[in-house]
């Protein structure tokens, strides 16, 4: 079968990090190409090139196309007319607003003959957009499993305490409030620790910023890294904290549960849907709460009777999940797309 994946950017997001993973597993049976929605360079775009897979300028003739993230939405809606489409969307409310923002977007929701959520929650955030598709809808988790490819994932050496954080460094992560939480600890606390930034720089406030700047050796912005050297520096957290303001399921939670380290997050709806509670898997704090924040990493840093706990609640539900095989299943939707569409040739 000769698929077309449609990638957002080549620069290391958990969605385009996802579809690569995808694509090593598709590869094995199928004839695979990618077509970027904003083409350039980047970390990911070195990968399908080692994997031998085409970058390609246009669509083609595809059996297949899986397109990625919810700002590929007109491509879906006008491509679906041609080929079966499988729409893999990764953003819970922020594509909502994009789809405001950006209203031929939608037009996927008519386009598209499979929708691929990560979360029930995602389910209900497009719900409006649902009710008249005729896309059949699936919800499955995606994990990962670049940690278990490492034979011997060997910490990076630290001498403080470290908080790692993960993922694009712009508004919706609200990195500043990392900054701020860090800052408002007591100073004997705060002189113990450095904070690890891993990700694209796009943007900070300025306060956040500049207070960070000044602080090099507390503060510690690495830009892009290797899945691989992320995954060390994750390996040799103390805490990992994700404060964004909308996710749906970042990975870095699952990988921080195998690493058992304990993580910080936002109070946000879809990690309801996922089973993460407070106190029990993960620490929770309100979007925006920075004093609590502060109180969470205060309690995850020198309680060890409650960091033991939680890692090992967050390890226990990981693993649970890891009985699935995510990739398999995604292949089984795009087997079924591609077979609902020669029945369709046919007449059926």
């Amino acid at each position: 079968m000769k698929i077309l994946l449609v990638n957002d950017e080549f620069y290391t997001t958990g969605a385009s990090i996802a579809l690569l993973r995808l694509a090593e597993r598709l590869v094995l049976n199928h004839e695979v190409e990618v077509l970027p929605r904003i083409d350039g360079d980047g970390p990911i775009r070195q990968k399908y090139e080692e994997l031998g897979i085409p970058i390609v300028k246009d669509a083609g003739q595809p059996d297949v196309v899986v397109s990625n993230c919810v700002l590929s939405g007109h491509f879906v809606g006008e491509g679906g007319l041609k080929c079966p489409i499988i729409w893999w969307i990764h953003e819970a409310e922020i594509g909502r607003d994009l789809i405001m923002r950006y209203p031929n977007t939608a037009s996927g929701f008519k386009g598209a003959s499979h929708i691929v959520f990560q979360t029930e929650f995602q389910r209900i955030v497009y719900g409006s957009f649902l009710f008249d598709a005729q896309a059949e809808v699936h919800v499955l988790p995606f994990w990962n499993d670049a940690i278990y490819r490492q034979e011997d994932l060997q910490p990076k050496p630290k001498n403080k305490k470290r908080i790692v954080c993960i993922g694009t460094i712009e508004s919706r992560k609200r990195t500043e409030d990392v900054v701020m939480a860090v800052n408002a600890l007591d100073t004997t606390l705060r002189n113990e620790i450095e904070v690890v930034f891993i990700g694209k720089y796009l943007g900070m406030a300025t306060g956040p910023y500049q207070l960070a700047e000044a602080l090099p050796e507390r503060y510690r912005m690495l830009g892009e890294l290797p899945n691989e050297e992320t995954l060390r520096y994750l390996a040799s957290a103390d805490a990992y904290v994700l404060a964004s303001s909308s996710e749906s399921q970042p990975l870095t939670i699952w990988e921080s549960f195998e690493l058992e380290v304990p993580v910080c997050l936002s109070n946000l709806s879809t990690y309801r849907h996922i089973g993460l509670q407070h106190g029990v898997n993960a620490l929770l704090h309100p979007v925006g709460d920075i004093s609590l924040l502060a109180s969470n990493l205060r309690t995850v840093l020198s309680d060890e009777d409650v960091r033991r706990r939680i890692v090992r609640a967050g390890k226990s539900m990981l693993l649970k999940r890891l009985t699935n095989d995510w990739a398999d299943q995604f292949e089984r939707i795009i087997l079924r797309a591609q077979t609902l569409s020669e029945i369709k040739k046919l007449g059926y």
